[in-house]
């Protein structure tokens, strides 16, 4: 069985690692890339206790002895006054929601619409706005939320609020307990003592009732143990990916007590009787110790005790490292959590189509040395079952994974754009590290991913920076001095092709598909030798794949310039019915600082205009105590493009204009500020 695999090499690992008179044997500095990876549920507490034990000792040991040896590395191959409000009117014709990856399938961000409705986080509350007819823009009701929260989703007459909780871990005799109590009024068993930032870990999912905008109503309070990765939302399931820590206990320390003067094999015992006491410390433990247990609050109602099932938990057959990534199904309409499926691995990038929940894992090199290139697990989880997300297969692919644009499904097979990162020996302990780029294919087959196809290696010594696949087509664009764009068919699974390249000064980070024919692309160019930063806007005819070609590029700025695009998709903003581009900009001059927003009509034919900006400059965010007070205008950070209108979304508020009059504008709503 994978599991019974799993520990083995665990024991043998563990094993490598028992004193031998004064010194101590090094751990075995190979955790093998597992070619054919899967996932195998735990059948029983006991097994599911030893396995993250052992894991946990495994990590501790490896990082006794790279302290040992003198070199601990991060990461060996690297693993941002209103106006009175009108009757509702019909909403406008056309009008943009979130930048999502695939239709149909819902991402989760700090403002959302309907075409009349906004709902935005700020200042640690949901603001709610009535937003038809825009000159009528008004907040309608501001909601406190609990912790921090970043992430909503509004749905029907429903608002889905994602927050980060400070629960403390606190002191229980000599052992790390974690408690999980609703309401921020957890207390240290025995004392205050609290662990730092592994407090903040606790997801909060707070549902709102918003029937009545004026009068936003709280239907249920979820409380789960681990910290926000990603939601995706389709129709009333929302899929919720969380990653849990599994801290060492209270007590175990990484650096033994060793006299200058003292002799190598006195150091190596030091170390060795340090190993035992840590590992002593972390078997102590029992499993209500390592998993915390979630918590559901509603109104009039007593807490309900989530508690979890061992059975819901899965060890994956490749060394990655520990942690426990779940994913939660959580109905809209009920407010309620549905259930958990449960890993332990330490999560990264989550990409969903409209049937499969993909997240991927790094493999573990926990010694870097020549011969290693890095790898990623990939684990599907099934969407068409609408109350659990159970699990389809696993599989791998060299390299490393930049964001979810870099994974697509497409008739069945997922499509992976990874930089490979190889340690090439130069002589040296650790090796030369050298890139590539990689486009590979998975299939599912038998329980698994079976890789089917992958490309020769591309954009030698650079790294994927933006990626898009469309229908049998991908677009990659790597850089280093220069900016290539890759063009690929993938029509043939087993045969993916690079097909056109493509050189441009500085880089792209966003593609984003405008028609069948066309991408626009969200980059930076920065002057020779370092000087200042303009953000780029750039229109690609991807017509013949062997000949792609730059229509239209327009720079943006005077100074350093920047915008949220470069970095988060969501800030990007195309109403493909006006053929209208928004992105947030900002740019720091020699003589002042400007936050605005900027649009850009863009035709296949005549290119990229400027098509005017608008800014919320005078829209300040104030807060004040004892002695103090502080006062600033925040950054535009998001877009929402309605007909002929236009509306601009800081943390101060939100602004709305029409496009044509640019940059006057036609109304301003000041959320209320946050009482310190």
């Amino acid at each position: 069985m994978p599991t019974r695999f799993v520990l083995a090499v665990l024991v043998l690992a563990l094993a490598a690692c028992t004193e031998k008179g004064h010194g101590v044997t090094p751990l075995p500095r190979t955790t093998a890339i597992d070619a054919h990876p899967v996932l195998a549920r735990f059948t029983s507490c006991p097994e599911l206790e030893k396995t993250i034990e052992d894991g946990l000792v495994l990590q501790m040991r490896s990082i006794l002895e790279q302290s040992r040896v003198g070199f601990y590395p991060g990461g060996p191959l690297g693993a941002g006054g209103p106006a009175a409000a009108p009757a509702p009117t019909a909403g406008p014709s056309s009008y943009t929601t979130t930048n999502s990856q695939v239709e149909g399938v819902g991402e989760a961000d700090f403002v959302q619409n309907d075409g009349t409705r906004i709902a935005a986080l700020a200042d640690k509350k949901l603001h709610l706005a009535r937003s038809w007819p825009p000159e009528a823009l008004a907040v309608t009701a501001s909601l406190e939320i609990e912790g921090w929260p970043h992430d909503l989703f509004l749905a029907g007459d429903r608002v889905v609020v994602f927050s980060a909780v400070y629960v403390p871990r606190a002191l229980e005799g000599e052992h790390l307990a974690c408690p999980l109590a609703p309401g921020g009024g957890a207390t240290a068993v025995g004392g205050d003592f609290t662990c730092g930032y592994w407090s903040h870990d606790v997801v909060k999912i707070t549902t709102v009732d918003v029937s009545d905008l004026a009068a936003p109503r709280v239907t249920s309070e979820v409380y789960l143990p681990g910290s926000y990765v990603s939601a995706r939302r389709i129709a009333d399931r929302v899929r919720l990916v969380l990653s849990d820590t599994l801290p060492f206990p209270d007590g175990v320390s990484f650096w033994p007590a060793i006299s200058p003067g003292a002799s190598p094999s006195e150091r190596d015992a030091a170390f060795a009787e340090l190993a035992a006491k840590n590992e002593a410390l972390i078997r102590a433990r029992t499993l209500d110790d390592w998993l915390r247990r979630g918590t559901v609050k509603r109104p009039g109602a007593a807490d309900v005790d989530l508690g979890y099932a061992c059975t819901d938990f899965a060890q994956g057959s490749g060394p990655v490292r520990p942690g426990i990534l779940t994913v939660a199904t959580f109905d809209v309409p009920s407010s309620s959590l549905v259930s958990r499926t449960s890993v332990l691995a330490e999560p990264g990038v989550v990409y969903a189509s409209a049937s499969t929940l993909y997240v991927a894992a790094q493999h573990w090199w926990w010694w870097p040395e020549p011969g290693q290139r890095d790898a990623t697990y990939l684990h599907a989880f099934d969407l068409t079952d609408p109350d659990r997300a159970g699990y389809v297969g696993s599989g791998v692919v060299d390299g490393s994974v930049r964001d979810q644009y870099a994974l697509d499904e497409h008739e069945g097979a997922l499509r992976v754009a990874t930089t490979v990162s190889a340690r090439v020996d130069d002589g040296t302990q650790w090796g030369r590290v050298e890139t590539a780029g990689r486009v590979s294919v998975l299939a599912p087959e038998a329980g698994s991913l079976k890789l089917v196809g992958e490309t020769p290696a591309f954009g030698a010594n650079e790294r994927l920076f933006g990626t898009r696949f469309a229908g049998t087509r991908g677009f990659v664009i790597t850089a280093r001095q220069i900016d290539p764009l890759f063009t690929f068919d993938l029509s043939d699974p087993a045969a993916p092709a690079l097909v056109g390249e493509l050189e441009m000064p500085g880089f792209i980070s966003y593609l984003h598909p405008i028609s069948d024919t066309h991408l626009l692309g969200v980059g930076m160019e920065v002057a020779a030798g370092g000087g200042p930063s303009q953000v780029k806007v750039a229109l690609l005819d991807v017509t013949d794949l062997a000949h792609p070609a730059a229509v239209s590029t327009v720079l943006v700025g005077e100074g350093w310039s920047w915008s949220e695009a470069l970095w988060d998709a969501k800030a990007f903003t195309w109403l493909g019915a006006r053929s209208l581009l928004a992105i947030p900009f900002a740019d720091w001059s020699s003589t002042e600082l400007t936050s605005d927003l900027r649009l850009f009509q863009v035709d296949p034919s005549t290119g990229i205009t400027p098509a005017g900006r608008l800014s919320m400059a005078d829209v300040y965010v104030s807060a004040s105590g004892p002695g103090w007070s502080w006062s600033w205008s925040p950054y535009v950070r998001r877009s929402i493009l309605a007909d002929d209108w236009v509306y601009a979304v800081s943390d101060a508020g939100i602004r709305s204009a029409k496009v044509s009059d640019l940059p006057a504008w036609l109304a301003t709503v000041e959320f209320p500020p946050y009482q310190y």
